[in-house]
Parts: structure tokens; C-alpha cells; sequence
């Protein structure tokens, strides 16, 4: 009987997978809504060893303390000074100040010129990293840009995190994401016409206003003498087929359903829900303290700025609502200058009822500094979620099932909220001008307002109405479904294993070249040519009989 022990482990041991440590580089710039999910996937992937290189900013949104214990965890800040601490909340609120005044498109301009050299610093760290180091996958986030030309060079298995993923604005079945025309309305002839013009019309802003902007940048990218001195040229850049596993925080059907490729997975939130922090202080013991389904939990982001007159409205909407609805709480997120606006709105306030309530702390409760929004939004006790609607806001207020009243300022925020509006999962208080407004400025939409009432009512509408939280149940399910941050540590892992290298799952048909996907080798021989030998012998009997009456 002894004897048979061994064997018993021996068998044990050869059927059990073996578990594997990788060297893992992780990096992402310091903002808020990019370096949360990196570190997510940072804690989930704790049974590795972790590089993880990112701005001193990032500290403002992340707790790194929670590898303080971790032997295999390693953080390379670009600049560990504290003057470069405060030059990146300088910037932070350079950008904050410039997004509340213009369009998306002198955004995305105006951003990415101003990061560019926060993103060459990062490149710079992992460069010199990867000379003297050897990294079983490279993780960034979607906004470092080349990021696969560096892995190649490198020979490194690439994972890139994207909290969204943009439909191909040049398949004219699909909407043109930016012009919020829905799945509904792309079955009519006209706003398929429509979406064929205003994608016409979005590609000539984005030549005039994208495009120097580019061409600035590729000229500054870091060359690094050493191994990887050229992987960053824009010739290299543009010309490296991307193999790289993009790894998407969205469930599928949040916008308009687009073709993947074995590249492509959805995972919706990284959240690890056992992960969650809780911190036992008053503004805890006050939310545990209420019924459940009874609070409103309002935040808005880092990045958004609240503007005088909208703040009026969402206070007066809000107060307005509480009053009509006794057991209803709110919990009230507001910031630096939105904190200084909300005084100043209430101070300025002459309904005493409206002032009462908020100065009620039973009633309303205020916080002026970073909150854990994942575990507010875990808790019962909360019911709607009023959010400026970035992705990031987005997923984790589908993942814990919270309807969503959207108030958007810049950015994919109206892309978001008009995507919730469609699904069911809540309302906006941004309404879209006319399509012909919209052509004229493509998503241009950052001076909008809207009305007290109008947040009274929606809010109304979200609270009463039970489809609203029976659709976001489904659009949960769907997105835990979908695995999460742990199923991105097996899909990583998995990548490792193969060597970077997904190719032998790419369906056939994005194997073929163009011609023969779109069939057109079979339109030509099979229609085109019979067709071309049946006109020609029409034409050639047609002149015979005209000559033969000649004659």
C-alpha cells in the first residue's frame, strides 16, 4: 500500500498544470480613468513579478501601499521628484480648463500634444529597461501609442488595455460612433446617406486639426542610442503589424457591435470585487447607515468642470427631487473649483426649502476629496448612479448594477451617455441638436445646458421606472460574463505561452486578400465576364442584322 503513494504523487504532479512566474512591464500615463485599470490588472496579476513605470501623478488615484508587502512588485516613477508631482497637477488642470471650452477634436489635439512629452518619458524608462532587462510581456495602456513596434523589436509578447473600443468609422453599416445615430436608425435609407456625408465631413477636421498635431509629435518621439534606437520612428510605427492582444473594459454590445479579430477580446470592468478597499470612516457609517435602493450617488470625474449655470440647475433639480422624495439620499462628489461653484450656488440660493435640504447632513452629504467609487457603488444602499459618464465611471456603474443619469462635458463622455440612453440602462441630460446642427459642428457639443426640471424628471423617470434596473441586470451579467481582470491575467498568460503569437485562430477569411474576401475574383469570373461576352455578342449580331438590312 505504501508503495503505491509515490505513484499516486508522481500522477498528481504530471496532471496538475503547473503554474509559471512572469516577468511582467507595466505602464501607463498618471491620469485617473488610464492608470486605475493597469493597476487593477496589476494586483490580479500578484503571483507574478511586476514592473510597473508610471507618472508620480498616478499616486493621486492609485493606493500602491497595497504592494507593500509584495517582494515581486516594482514601481519606476519617470520623475520621483516632488516638483514633478505638482507640474503634472498643473497640467492636469490645464487640461480640465481647456476641455471645458472646447470640442472634442481641438481636445484630442490640444491632449495629445500636451502629454506627448509625459508619454516619451515613460518610453524612455521602459527603453532603458528593456537594455538591460528581459520581459516575458509588455502591458500598456491604448494612449502609448507604438507601444508594438517597441515589444517587437524587443521580441516581448504585447497586451494593450483600451476602456473602449471605437467601431471602423470607414464600414458604412456600422454608425459613425461620433454622429450618436443609432443601430434603429442605420436600417433607413437617408441616415445611411447621412452617415456616409458626416463621416466624409469628420475626416476633413480630423486632416485639418489631428494632423500637424501627429506630425509634431513623431518628430519628437525618444530615439534612445542602443538596441531600440529606431523602434519608435514613425516609419516603424506605422509600417509594424500590430500583433498585440488588445484587451477591451466594455462588454461587447456597449456601442454598435463592430467585426474582431482573434486579437480582440472584451472583458468589461477590471474589477476584482474581493479587492475592493473598505475603510471604516463617517462617510462609510453614513452610507451603511441608510435603507437600500435610497441613495443618489453624483461624481463627476477628475476632469470635469462644473460651469456656474449648469451647476445651478443640477443643484436646484436635485433639491426639487428630494423634496418630492422623502427616504431618498444623496451623496454628493465635488471637487476643488465644482466644490467652490457649489457654495456659491447655494449661498446665492432663495428657496430656504431647497437650502434646508442640503444643508440637511442626514439628508445630503458632500465630499470634496477622492472617494472609493467602487465600493459606494458595491453597496445596496445605493440606487442611482448621476455620472459624468467617462468609461471608466461607466463600467463600474454597469458592473454593479446601477442605472446611470449622464450629464457629459468632453471627450467620449457624450458617446457613452448616448450609448446608455440606447441600451436602457438610464437617461441623459445632454439632448442632441439636429442632424443638421451636428454636421455642422461633428460633436461639438461642450456649451450645451440643460434645465432643473429637466434633472427632476429624469431622475424621476429612472427611479420609478424598474426596466431601467431589470436592463442594467442584463448588461451586468453580460460584463461579468465576460471574465473581468481575471480573465485577462489567463489571456495574458495564455499569449505568453504562445509565444506573442495568436495567428493560428484568425478566422479564414481575414486570411484572404482583399479580393477574394469581398468575393470580387468570383463576381468577375462568374458575372462580370459572362456578362461583358454576352453584351459583346448582342452588339456584334445587333451590327450583322443592321448591315444585312443595308445591304
Amino acid at each position: 500500500m505504501n508503495s503505491g503513494v509515490p505513484l499516486i504523487i508522481g500522477l498528481f504532479l504530471l496532471f496538475t498544470p503547473k503554474s509559471f512566474c512572469l516577468n511582467v512591464l507595466l505602464t501607463s500615463i498618471g491620469h485617473a480613468g488610464h492608470v486605475t485599470p493597469i493597476f487593477e490588472l496589476a494586483k490580479s496579476l500578484e503571483h507574478h513579478n511586476i514592473t510597473f513605470v508610471t507618472q508620480p501623478l498616478a499616486q493621486s488615484y492609485v493606493n500602491f501601499n497595497y504592494f507593500s508587502k509584495t517582494s515581486s512588485f516594482r514601481l519606476i516613477y519617470t520623475n520621483d521628484s516632488i516638483d514633478a508631482f505638482i507640474a503634472e497637477k498643473q497640467k492636469e488642470q490645464q487640461l480640465i480648463d481647456f476641455a471645458a471650452n472646447h470640442g472634442f477634436f481641438d481636445n484630442m489635439g490640444y491632449t495629445t500634444e500636451l502629454l506627448n512629452g509625459d508619454v516619451n518619458s515613460l518610453y524612455n524608462k521602459i527603453i532603458h529597461l528593456l537594455m538591460n532587462e528581459k520581459f516575458d510581456v509588455i502591458i500598456a495602456n491604448s494612449l502609448i501609442k507604438g507601444i508594438h513596434a517597441l515589444s517587437k523589436q524587443a521580441n516581448t509578447s504585447c497586451v494593450v488595455q483600451s476602456t473602449e473600443s471605437i467601431p471602423n468609422m470607414l464600414d458604412f453599416n456600422l454608425p459613425n460612433i461620433f454622429s450618436l445615430l443609432s443601430k434603429e436608425q442605420m436600417t433607413r435609407i437617408k441616415y445611411r446617406i447621412y452617415n456616409v456625408i458626416y463621416t466624409l465631413r469628420l475626416g476633413i477636421i480630423l486632416i485639418t486639426k489631428i494632423l500637424p498635431t501627429a506630425g509634431k509629435i513623431s518628430k519628437s518621439l525618444p530615439q534612445v542610442p542602443g538596441p531600440f534606437y529606431d523602434s519608435l520612428s514613425l516609419k516603424n510605427i506605422l509600417l509594424t503589424e500590430t500583433q498585440c492582444l488588445e484587451l477591451f473594459n466594455i462588454p461587447p454590445t456597449f456601442y454598435t457591435q463592430s467585426y474582431t479579430n482573434h486579437y480582440t477580446k472584451y472583458l468589461g470592468a477590471f474589477i476584482d470585487e474581493q479587492g475592493i478597499e473598505y475603510t471604516e470612516n463617517e462617510l462609510s457609517t453614513w452610507v451603511r447607515s441608510k435603507a437600500n435602493k435610497s441613495i443618489i450617488y453624483a461624481a463627476f470625474g477628475t476632469s470635469s468642470l462644473i460651469k456656474f449655470n449648469r451647476m445651478q440647475n443640477l443643484i436646484n433639480g436635485l433639491a426639487e427631487f428630494l423634496l418630492k422624495n422623502p427616504n431618498c439620499f444623496l451623496l454628493l462628489v465635488l471637487r476643488g473649483i465644482n466644490y467652490e461653484s457649489y457654495q456659491m450656488v447655494l449661498n446665492e440660493m432663495k428657496n430656504e426649502e431647497y437650502q434646508n435640504i442640503f444643508k440637511d447632513s442626514q439628508r445630503v452629504r458632500i465630499e470634496t476629496g477622492f472617494v472609493q467609487q467602487k465600493w459606494i457603488l458595491q453597496e445596496n444602499s445605493i440606487k442611482l448612479f448621476l455620472s459624468h459618464c467617462g468609461m471608466g465611471s461607466c463600467s463600474e456603474g454597469i458592473y454593479f448594477q446601477k442605472p446611470i443619469l449622464c450629464m457629459p462635458f468632453n471627450m467620449d463622455q457624450f458617446i457613452n451617455g448616448n450609448s446608455i440612453v440606447q441600451l436602457g440602462i438610464g437617461l441623459s441630460l445632454f439632448i442632441p441638436p439636429s442632424l443638421f446642427q451636428s454636421l455642422l459642428r461633428p460633436y461639438d457639443f461642450y456649451d450645451y445646458n440643460f434645465t432643473s426640471d429637466s434633472v427632476t424628471r429624469k431622475l424621476s423617470e429612472i427611479w420609478e421606472n424598474s426596466n431601467y434596473q431589470h436592463m442594467i441586470r442584463i448588461m451586468s451579467l453580460e460584463m461579468k460574463h465576460a471574465g473581468g481582470v481575471k480573465q485577462a491575467v489567463k489571456e495574458i498568460e495564455f499569449l505568453v505561452n504562445l509565444n506573442g503569437n495568436l495567428d493560428r485562430y484568425a478566422p479564414f477569411q481575414s486570411t484572404l486578400v482583399f479580393y477574394q474576401r469581398y468575393l470580387l475574383d468570383l463576381i468577375i469570373i462568374v458575372i462580370i465576364l459572362p456578362m461583358t461576352i454576352v453584351v459583346y455578342g448582342l452588339i456584334k449580331c445587333c451590327k450583322r442584322r443592321q448591315k444585312e438590312k443595308r445591304d
